[in-house]
Formats: C-alpha cells, sequence, structure tokens
C-alpha cells in the first residue's frame, strides 16, 4: 500500500495575501448533516450519520473551537452556493462560515463533478454541486478546511472540478471520496478522530490515513478509498497545505497548484481502481 501525491499548474494570477490570526479570527467549526429525506427532497435513510458530524464537531470544540451547526430539513443548497455564482446563495454565513466545515449527505457525480442531495427543495433545487461553491476568504467567506462525508465528493476523473471554481475562493484543503464511502456506528469514531489528530498533524493526510478502508465491518469485499486536495500559489505550498493542521492558521494563497493524497490501487465500491 502506497500513498502518492500529484500535482498540477494553471496559470498564475495575482492575488493579495493576508493572514489569519486566532486574536482576530475566532477557530469555528460548523456542520451540516441528514439522516432521513422526509422533507420534498429524495435519499435513503441514514442514522447514523449526523452521529458522525456531531462527532468531529464536538470534538474540534473540545479543542476549543466554537461550533455551529445545521441538520434535517436546515440543510437546504442556498447554504453551499456562492453569491458570485448565484445570486441567492448565502455560503457565507453558513457552510463557508466556519473555518472547518462537514457536509454528511448523499453524494453523485456529473460532468460538473460531484454534487450533494439536499433535504429540502429551495429556489427549485434538490442538490448542490461543486460548481457552484467558491470556498475562502476571497469570496467573503473564511473556510480554510472543507470536509465531504459524501458518496463520490472527490472521484479521481473529476477531482479537477473542486479546482475550477471552489478553489478560487483560497480554501486550503478539501476532503472526500473516490467511489461509496459508509454511515454506520463504527465510523462515529474515525470523525472524531479526524477531528482529534488534525491538531497535531496535517488535516488532509489525517483524512486520508483514518479513512481508508480494507476488507471493513461494514462493506467486507471492498475497499473505502478517501482523498485530500491541497491548494497553493506553488507547487510547495499545495503540497504544505496537506500538512496543514487545523490551528495552524497559514496564509491564504492563490490556487495555482493542486496537490492529491489517495492510497495507490485503493478499489472502491462505485468507483474504478486508482492508479
Amino acid at each position: 500500500m502506497l500513498t502518492k501525491f500529484c500535482y498540477r499548474l494553471v496559470v498564475s494570477i495575482t492575488f493579495i495575501w493576508f493572514w489569519q490570526s486566532n486574536i482576530t479570527n475566532a477557530s469555528e467549526a460548523r456542520s451540516f448533516a441528514i439522516t432521513n429525506w422526509n422533507g420534498n427532497c429524495s435519499g435513503s435513510t441514514r442514522t447514523w450519520w449526523d452521529d458522525m458530524c456531531m462527532a468531529w464537531r464536538k470534538e474540534m470544540g473540545n479543542k476549543g473551537w466554537t461550533q455551529a451547526w445545521w441538520n434535517y430539513q436546515y440543510v437546504t443548497a442556498e447554504k453551499f452556493v456562492d453569491p458570485s455564482i448565484f445570486a441567492w446563495g448565502k455560503d457565507n454565513n453558513y457552510f463557508d462560515g466556519g473555518n472547518a466545515s462537514l457536509l454528511c449527505t448523499h453524494g453523485g457525480f456529473n460532468n460538473d463533478g460531484w454534487y450533494g442531495v439536499m433535504h429540502t427543495k429551495v429556489n427549485g433545487k434538490c442538490t448542490v454541486g461543486a460548481s457552484e461553491m467558491k470556498l475562502g476568504k476571497a469570496s467573503g467567506g473564511k473556510l480554510r478546511f472543507a470536509h465531504l462525508s459524501s458518496c463520490n465528493s472527490v472521484r479521481w476523473d473529476l477531482k479537477e472540478k473542486w479546482w475550477e471554481k471552489a478553489a478560487k475562493g483560497k480554501i486550503h484543503v478539501i476532503t472526500g471520496f473516490h467511489g461509496y464511502m459508509y454511515i454506520g456506528s463504527k465510523y462515529v469514531k474515525e470523525y472524531k478522530e479526524l477531528a482529534k489528530k488534525g491538531f497535531t498533524k496535517g488535516v488532509g493526510k489525517v483524512w486520508v490515513d483514518e479513512m481508508h478502508h480494507t476488507s471493513h465491518w461494514y462493506n467486507s469485499w471492498n475497499t473505502v478509498c478517501p482523498i485530500a486536495l491541497g491548494f497553493g500559489d506553488t507547487k510547495q505550498h499545495s503540497l504544505d497545505a496537506l500538512d496543514e493542521k487545523y490551528n495552524s492558521n497559514w496564509s491564504d494563497k492563490a490556487p495555482n497548484w493542486m496537490s492529491y493524497r489517495w492510497i495507490s490501487k485503493c478499489d472502491p465500491d462505485g468507483g474504478p481502481k486508482l492508479p
């Protein structure tokens, strides 16, 4: 088993750098979770999903971060859509308003990349996708770490879709899954460990280490393949982003480069084997 990295380059754009301070910006963890799709959007019930989200958020609280959460009928599209893309978007007050945010919901993919299923329809939408998001201070938010507990949220062949719009907000790290991920009581501890270990080790690396499984309890014939994306103005800075801890408060940089961490040859249900 081998963890690999890779990089891509885009045209360089000049941005103003600015620093985030623990004094001037209180760190906040935000979570969004659905278990029962009993609104006017459809999805299969997953009882433990809110517990997984909550375990991460509460451990962040134990580390001194403030907490905010929106669950069930409050998980709606405008909370994830950037107003620079659609005027009705309000992500700066919700998903992009925390320093680290976690979304727990069903996911799928299309030519625009990942999309997540909402609980209740708003603006005619039951889904929100990567192409509708712009995350970080450059777009009016303050998100540094975006976590997606959702199937195909960072699908290998579509990972650059996160780069096209979402990363332009100067997000530092985006984490998700290639292929299917799973929900259940025994995963609750993993989300707590993600929060706990992310204060002593790079958050992107912890995500891949904690979420990867082979022959696990839920689905013994396949694996879970987490992927972490790091962004920066140089090749080295994008790689360094995967080493950023929750409390590091590194500067926001133009996303000219993207690096990614994954488990080589990971072969999940719901997606092709990774290179």
